[in-house]
């Protein structure tokens, strides 16, 4: 299950059902008392819920194709079904150890491209967390996770600035994934690359 929606598993597709406030209160409680936030509690709530809201909406309203989206369908009642994928930190960290670090490569190389992709789309994903955000299917990248999103370029600016997505991914990926990833980050995810993007298929 994730921070904002409840998962169900089927065979080749999953489907995300948003949490209620009372779901989400008792996740982030847990969370929040172990690194003594808990006075954050209900702006950590508030920011999910709409945070995923925004996500759908911006979504609905872009020409992203459906296959970057993982063929996604609104459903009855907020849900949505999406192909059934494994995410990127899994992928990568499991060629990593059976040796295969030139196909770990590959995907790294692809997953950044689909980042210039969604910028000319004007998105953003904001979290940095890109090993739990998206996923491969088949041999494609494709964006899971819609709860992080923005349209706004300053905010695709500072975390270039800020080489943000290299604070997130260290802490999830295998030393090696890591730095290759920051160092082919450091040379696509540019200002250059973003004016050169952004907005270029609105």
């Amino acid at each position: 299950m994730g921070w904002q929606v409840n998962i169900e598993y089927f065979e080749d597709y999953v489907i995300k059902t948003p949490k209620t406030e009372s779901e989400i209160r008792e996740t982030i409680t847990r969370y929040l008392n172990s690194v003594g936030k808990i006075e954050e509690l209900d702006k950590r709530i508030k920011d999910m819920q709409d945070g995923w809201a925004r996500g759908l909406d911006i979504i609905s309203k872009t020409k992203i194709p459906p296959k970057m989206l993982g063929y996604l369908e609104f459903l009855e009642h907020g849900k949505i079904k999406q192909k059934r994928v494994r995410v990127l930190e899994e992928v990568w960290n499991q060629l990593v150890k059976n040796g295969k670090t030139e196909e770990m490569k590959k995907i790294v190389g692809k997953t950044l491209e689909f980042i210039l992709e969604l910028w000319k789309y004007s998105v953003h994903e904001t979290t940095g967390k890109i090993g739990y955000e998206f996923g491969l299917m088949d041999k494609d990248i494709i964006l899971i996770d819609f709860g992080e999103l923005s349209q706004k370029k300053s905010t695709a600016e500072k975390q270039i600035t800020k080489k943000y997505w290299g604070k997130s991914i260290s802490k999830y990926c295998t030393k090696e994934v890591a730095e290759y990833f920051n160092k082919k980050a450091n040379e696509i995810l540019t200002i250059e690359n973003l004016n050169k993007n952004w907005g270029k298929l609105v």
